[in-house]
């Protein structure tokens, strides 16, 4: 229940947040600043992360929308079968994420992106909060990766 609860939160929250971010930002003429590394700027994303794989083909969004589907399928079978509350958290955040963006872009052909964050000339790709989920939760898979790593080291050799 745990991962099936991250899923929904993070489904509505992405969406609720790109149509609200959209509405501002339209009104705002595509950017609002807040600080003086971050702000809100409107963008659209025909690719997958940092626009790898852009295209303006009509085929490209429905394409990329089935791959994120897949992945959500292959995952969800995992969060049925999970057995720790760290890999139902991971796939929750995952999933949630993936399909967030996966219906952005059958509805409108690309992503919205509105989070900006920009350090000394350096300008990272604008990005969304289905993007943030998914993100944190591979930290989470590489993370805990690591932890059974160093546990499994841990552990006496065994005797025969």
């Amino acid at each position: 229940m745990l991962g099936l609860s991250i899923v929904f939160f993070v489904f509505a929250l992405d969406l609720a947040s790109k149509a609200l971010m959209f509405s501002a930002l339209t009104k705002a003429g595509g950017l609002i600043n807040l600080l003086p590394f971050f702000d809100f700027r409107l963008g659209f994303n025909h690719g997958v992360s940092f626009g790898l794989l852009s295209s303006q083909s009509d085929w490209a969004p429905w394409l990329l929308a089935a791959v994120a589907l897949g992945i959500s399928v292959y995952l969800s079978m995992r969060l049925w079968r999970a057995t720790t509350k760290t890999e139902s958290i991971w796939i929750g955040l995952i999933i949630g994420g993936a399909l967030g963006n996966a219906v952005d872009r059958l509805v409108d052909g690309a992503v919205t992106d509105f989070l900006d964050i920009h350090i000394n000339g350096y300008h990272w790709p604008t990005f969304n909060l289905a993007d943030v989920a998914i993100v944190i939760g591979v930290a989470i898979i590489i993370f805990d990766g690591f932890r059974n790593t160093i546990a499994d080291r841990s552990d006496p050799p065994a005797t025969l």
